[in-house]
């Protein structure tokens, strides 16, 4: 059975889990060939542009990665323009 990392922090999970039980991030179901998001993207970051609050993208984003306003609103418009226009 292959063996799971969290996007997060990169920690190993059990296949199927709902959370990583070191950082406690939350893993999103998605269903079999549906996109998941760019690889590597915190759960977080990826949940909250899909629900159009990019700002608090920012703050999460800028938070778990210990770096500047800038550096945090450029990689979430990378993350941004990376993710599946809705139909």
């Amino acid at each position: 059975m292959k063996s799971a990392k969290c996007d997060n922090c990169g920690a190993g999970v059990a296949p199927g889990a709902a959370g990583c039980g070191y950082c406690g991030a939350t893993f999103q179901a998605v269903a079999p060939g549906a996109p998941s998001g760019p690889q590597g993207a915190n759960p977080a970051v990826l949940r909250l542009l899909r629900e159009g609050n990019k700002i608090e993208a920012i703050k999460v984003y800028k938070e778990a990665m210990k770096c500047g306003l800038k550096e945090a609103k450029d990689a979430v418009d990378a993350i941004e323009a990376k993710l599946p226009r809705p139909r």
